[in-house]
């Protein structure tokens, strides 16, 4: 009779615990719930969808645009002219001696170091000759800050004070400048006195009609060692006491320009001027509740109109616009590379901040991406990419996503 009553329960708790773990199953969905898939990976397929713009219908548009970027941190100090392409340089000595005011100054020599950078890049151009004239600054300028949109010829006189025509071809190479010795004597002056009516703004390197070619002499950035940079030599009497002074202390910046048209079916992006292309993703026939997991926009390099150097990176970037009044965007680039076959690939995904497609799907104003080339400020770099019109429909940008379809409750 005991044996009988303990068979019995334990058939019902074996009942029961069957049913728990029915019903613990049957609890799980096949797809992740809408707050996982917050945290689904990129390379999860797993409840993932894939768009492919090849495929898949999604309008891709894009537009060229001038943006210009100050250069004050580039280890390169571009002039010279070459076609369409005008480069001016910009110096300022800073730190010079209060103790020469009223001194004679026997002369002075700007002394300039050949970088070997020279644009475009073919053999004949690194024997290309460069011609200048150097002219007062005299506006103030914020060397940190300045390009080229942000001046105008008003901000540099019209007397020339030294000039330079040469050829450098070999790294280092030296160039001494003779420079008005009234330019530096002034120089002292402002630096013992304020109030002096002349001011220290600098000197602005401008090309002349003899420039066959666009050069860079060692700017004063960080990147260069003390000994390259830019000196201001100079030999004055005061007192009777003659003195050679040596000044390393500068701040420097290129200004370039260019009017420049890809070929059809192509874009530019250039580093240093900047021609940046703007691209915009229409996402109307795309699922406004998708989570975004990936991101992969491909383009196809054209190779014979991209010019490259010795110092070319092959690095582009890709940023968030916030703002379409000045081309505002995210500080923070997704970075593309190539990925053989002519392509390049950037992830429009990190860690840093959101998918662009994402925050454009969660309602944000959709302005498109900008992108440059990732030295921008370095030199002038020039990359040809086919757009959205190449007549190869496998040229054409294409972008992948991987999405998961939110699971609504």
């Amino acid at each position: 009779m005991l044996k009988s009553k303990l068979n019995f329960v334990f058939l019902i708790l074996a009942s029961a615990l069957t049913l728990i773990s029915f019903l613990n199953t049957s609890g799980c969905a096949d797809d992740p719930s809408s707050l996982g898939l917050d945290f689904v990976s990129p390379s999860e397929t797993t409840g993932v969808r894939i768009f492919d713009s090849y495929r898949d219908t999604m309008p891709i548009s894009s537009r060229n645009v001038k943006k210009y970027f100050n250069t004050s941190n580039s280890p390169n100090l571009l002039v010279g002219r070459t076609g369409s392409y005008n480069s001016k340089s910009l110096i300022q000595f800073l730190g010079l001696s209060s103790d020469y005011d009223s001194a004679v100054v026997n002369s002075a020599v700007l002394k300039l170091k050949y970088r070997n950078y020279y644009f475009p890049t073919s053999p004949s151009d690194s024997l290309g000759q460069i011609s200048f004239e150097i002219y007062r600054i005299e506006q103030k300028i914020d060397f940190a800050t300045v390009t080229l949109d942000s001046i105008n010829p008003s901000y540099f006189g019209n007397i020339s004070q030294g000039s330079y025509t040469g050829s450098p071809a070999t790294d280092s190479q030296e160039v001494s400048i003779q420079l008005n010795t009234a330019l530096v004597r002034d120089w002292f002056e402002f630096t013992a006195d304020s109030s002096y009516p002349v001011k220290n703004y600098g000197i602005v390197l401008s090309p002349n009609a003899s420039s066959t070619v666009i050069k860079s002499f060692y700017a004063s950035s960080t990147f260069n060692g003390s000994e390259v940079r830019p000196e201001l030599y100079v030999i004055v009497t005061k007192n009777g006491r003659t003195d050679t002074l040596s000044y390393r202390n500068s701040s420097t910046v290129s200004l370039t320009d260019a009017s420049i048209n890809a070929p059809p079916e192509r874009f530019f992006i250039q580093a240093g001027i900047s021609y940046v292309q703007v691209m915009n993703f229409d996402l109307s026939r795309f699922p406004s509740d998708a989570t975004i997991n990936d991101v992969q926009l491909f383009l196809t390099l054209d190779s014979s109109n991209s010019i490259f150097s010795k110092e070319t990176s092959f690095n582009i970037t890709a940023k968030y616009i916030s703002d379409t009044a000045g081309l505002v965007t995210d500080l923070y680039p997704f970075i593309g590379s190539p990925q053989g076959d002519s392509k390049y690939m950037i992830r429009l995904v990190a860690s840093t901040q959101p998918s662009p497609f994402q925050r454009w799907l969660l309602g944000q104003n959709n302005y498109g991406i900008m992108i440059q080339a990732a030295n921008n400020f370095i030199n002038l770099d020039l990359f040809s990419f086919f757009n959205e019109t190449a007549s190869d429909p496998l040229k054409r940008p294409r972008v992948i996503i991987k999405y998961t379809p939110r699971v609504r409750p």
